[in-house]
């Protein structure tokens, strides 16, 4: 499948944590059908998960974490992807984003 992120309904700079004090930069990109993954510089190419299926996901959540915001996405078999250091206006956004397509596709 050939993913277009030339229009993505949003975006937001993030960094996906792998380990308690580690993370991969990068954008989280919000699509009409999933929420994608692409990582900045030296890392690009080489997420360990990358795509996000609506249908696949449980939940998606925005809040306070200790850097300082993090969009958290829990998949149906309660696996959570932590992407933090979120604008707390952009992950606001992505988030309300998010819930209004999923809205409208149901």
């Amino acid at each position: 499948m050939e993913i277009n992120l030339e229009h993505p309904v949003y975006k937001v700079q993030v960094s996906m944590k792998l380990l308690t004090s580690q993370g991969v930069p990068g954008t989280l990109y919000l699509l009409k059908d999933m929420i994608y993954f692409e990582a900045d510089g030296l890392l690009k190419g080489s997420e360990i998960k990358n795509e996000f299926h609506f249908n696949e996901m449980k939940s998606l959540k925005f809040g306070l974490s200790f850097s300082p915001y993090r969009i958290v996405i829990t998949e149906n078999n309660n696996e959570n992807w932590i992407f933090d250091y979120v604008s707390r206006k952009e992950g606001k956004k992505f988030v309300e984003l998010y819930e209004a397509i999923k809205e409208s596709n149901s």
